[in-house]
């Protein structure tokens, strides 16, 4: 059989299986971005402006204390689970363990820190419920999916992740019933009640019988402890750093914002923020397509960045109108931001899209990580020097921000391809059983 009567017979089962996983995608994306978009719009409701600022100051250093803390989070789930379930120690028992770890760290911080809170954050005993809650929240929905990811369970994916972002409208309602105002009680209530319904999550899928739930014992074990270690030995360590730096050039212009203390200014300028970031769904939900180029099938990123291009082109115009109809007229002072940062979203999703490219051809993930950190510091920089004033000077600087970055990427790519990496991907022979190992280890 010549190489084109080969590739001919691969590609039509080939397309239809990326595009049953792309759909897939889109569907877990679309769920999440329709409750967080549900839960962005409730808050802002609920919060007039400048109370919705210290509520986006709160959801962003918490997360920032999560994405610290996840220790690689679901990508360490799937690199690790099997390695561990082989060695027959329980990941998911160590994993666990570590959230009860880092929520104490989280708690006591949270304390320590009540001296210095800012008046708006009083009483201050509500700080460490609030920490503790959305770190282990955040660490338990990150062991739910990954464990999920891991056992191709992507129907149950798509609803955990749906349900991953209902906390902030479930926290609202209860702030309702019990007649709370503050931004720190709608977040404490929206962290717990996300706590609940993750930890609620995680007991369904062991009692559905999932298989990577379960300890399996080895005679003479050393224990949990060292399936921690084990995640971090595999090389986590960087991809985890990578992750972190990556959310941090994501938020550095809120911190920058929350440290001005222009409380007004980013509650109107978090809202411009999350209506615009319905864009960086799009890379997230076709990533797929890119991270599974194969021999004689490479993938069109081309295809994928026009797509992209069409998205922002449509959301741009849709968010400015929609801005003050659906989030009410004193968001209005927030459209102009909202043209800058449509696009900006846009072009950090091109960013992210060959940051994804540039990690499957040559796992660069020391340089990617100092890309990203340098183009935060400076877009920390402009936002804390000129964005305390109005939004649209925030969003000018984050834009900045974004583009060195995506520019960055792309001018220091080592390699060429948009396709497969050689002598990494195989074609499984038609008629047998997919199985494909990557560079990192990973089989799916």
């Amino acid at each position: 059989m010549t190489r084109k009567e080969t590739e001919a017979t691969l590609r039509p089962p080939l397309m239809a299986a990326l595009r049953g996983e792309a759909a897939l995608a889109v569907l877990g994306v679309a769920g999440g971005a329709v409750t967080a978009l549900a839960g962005s719009l409730v808050v802002a409701r609920y919060l007039e402006p400048a109370e919705r600022g210290h509520y986006a100051s709160i959801v962003v250093f918490a997360t920032l204390a999560l994405t610290c803390l996840e220790m690689g989070g679901e990508v360490g789930v799937v690199r690790g689970l099997a390695d561990v379930r082989r060695a027959g120690r329980s990941f998911p028992a160590g994993y666990l363990a570590w959230t009860v770890l880092a929520s104490t760290s989280v708690a006591v911080a949270g304390s320590a820190a009540g001296a210095w809170a800012p008046p708006w954050m009083r009483p201050v005993w509500l700080l460490p419920p609030c920490a503790t809650a959305a770190v282990y929240g955040g660490l338990v929905f990150r062991l739910t999916t990954g464990t999920l990811v891991s056992s191709g369970r992507l129907g149950r994916l798509i609803a955990a992740r749906t349900l991953g972002n209902c906390g902030p409208v479930l926290g609202c309602l209860l702030c309702v019933h019990f007649g709370l105002t503050s931004a720190l009680e709608v977040a404490t209530l929206s962290f717990v009640a996300q706590a609940v319904m993750n930890s609620v999550l995680l007991l369904r899928l062991g009692r559905a019988g999932e298989p990577l739930l379960r300890t399996v014992p080895r005679p003479g074990s050393g224990g949990w402890h060292r399936n921690i270690a084990l995640v971090w030995c595999r090389g986590n360590v960087h991809l985890h750093v990578l992750n972190g730096s990556t959310y941090v050039l994501q938020r550095s212009d809120q911190m920058a914002l929350s440290l001005l203390g222009a409380d007004r200014t980013l509650g109107l300028y978090a809202i411009a923020i999350n209506v615009s970031e319905i864009v960086g769904y799009v890379p997230a939900a076709l990533f797929p397509l890119v991270s599974r180029g194969r021999p004689g099938n490479p993938v069109e990123l081309r295809r994928i960045l026009l797509l992209l291009a069409l998205c922002v082109g449509t959301c741009t115009p849709l968010a400015y109108v929609a801005l003050p109809l659906v989030y009410g007229e004193v968001y209005r002072a927030a459209q102009p931001a909202v043209l800058l940062l449509v696009p900006a979203t846009g072009v950090l999703a091109v960013g992210r899209l060959f940051q994804g490219v540039e990690l499957r051809d040559t796992r660069r993930r020391g340089n990617l990580a100092v890309i990203a950190v340098t183009a935060a510091a400076g877009e920390f920089t402009a936002v804390y020097l000129f964005g305390g004033g109005k939004p649209v000077a925030a969003a000018f600087a984050c834009a900045s921000g974004y583009a060195v970055f995506t520019v960055w990427i792309m001018l220091s790519r080592s390699t060429g391809s948009l396709g497969p990496r050689p002598l990494l991907d195989t074609v499984p022979a038609p008629g047998n059983a997919p199985e494909r190992r990557t560079a990192d280890g990973l089989r799916d």
